[in-house]
């Protein structure tokens, strides 16, 4: 003889079937199932390179705030101490090697942004 037996519900698991039968009629269940199995291949398609790169990416990005910011800080403070130069004072910066440089990598930068254009 089978004997049957009553699994009392709590009201936590009655909330929880609720929602799971209201995921399911709407379908999103489908959807959650999807998103579970995406997340489950990437982890097993992660390779040790594969995280070293996106590690080297954020350190690069890490690095080019960290000389933005400085850079920011100079040029402020540079603009502080010094009144605005004119036609002949900028020519005069020039000669200036650092500023050439600086000059030069801006000048780069904007033949690079323009050969994505």
């Amino acid at each position: 003889m089978s004997e049957k037996v009553e699994v009392l519900k709590t009201k936590e698991m009655q909330e929880l079937e609720a929602k799971m039968t209201m995921l399911i009629q709407t379908g999103r269940i489908d959807n959650l199932i999807d998103l579970m199995a995406v997340i489950s291949d990437n982890i097993e398609m992660t390779t040790q390179p594969m995280v070293e790169k996106m590690i080297g990416t954020v350190d690069n990005l890490a690095t080019a705030g960290f000389i933005t910011e400085n850079a920011v800080r100079f040029a402020k403070r540079e603009s502080a101490n010094n009144p605005v130069p004119t036609l002949f004072g900028i020519l005069k910066l020039m000669k200036d090697e650092e500023t050439r440089k600086g000059l030069a990598f801006m000048l780069n930068l904007t033949k690079g942004i323009g050969k994505q254009l």
